[in-house]
């Protein structure tokens, strides 16, 4: 899972599927960022670009670091989703869960002005 800071917001873009084979370490990864972000109050972008599968158990493991995030003053949005994961979330209800931008530009825009000069300096280089 790639990751990227700016400012309080932390990017994570998983890559490739997840399904039964995966899910276990990307559920894992995701949980040990979430409890790092939320000990920083930091919020976490999830860049889903680089996903085209994700079964039940990898929703499964979405729901659990939501769950976890809302312990604290965290949020996790989505940003990103392709055309097929876009309707995984609307059937499975999960755009009621996360707030979804269609871009992770548009995301980061949703947080602070620190967030996006950071970001801005970032697409710079």
């Amino acid at each position: 899972m790639n990751l990227q800071e700016f400012a309080e917001v932390v990017v994570l873009a998983p890559m490739g599927r997840v399904d039964h084979t995966s899910a276990e370490s990307f559920q894992s990864e995701l949980l040990e960022h979430v409890g790092q972000c939320a000990a920083a109050d930091k919020h976490i972008i999830l860049d889903m670009s680089g996903i085209d599968y994700m079964s039940s158990v990898g929703l499964r493991a979405l729901m659990i670091a939501s769950k976890e995030s809302k312990k604290t003053e965290m949020s996790i949005v989505v940003s990103a989703l392709q055309p097929d994961m876009k309707e995984i979330f609307e059937i499975s209800r999960f755009h009621f869960v996360f707030k979804t931008f269609d871009t992770t530009a548009e995301a980061i825009k949703g947080f602070s002005d620190a967030a996006v000069a950071a970001w801005s300096a970032g697409q710079e280089d």
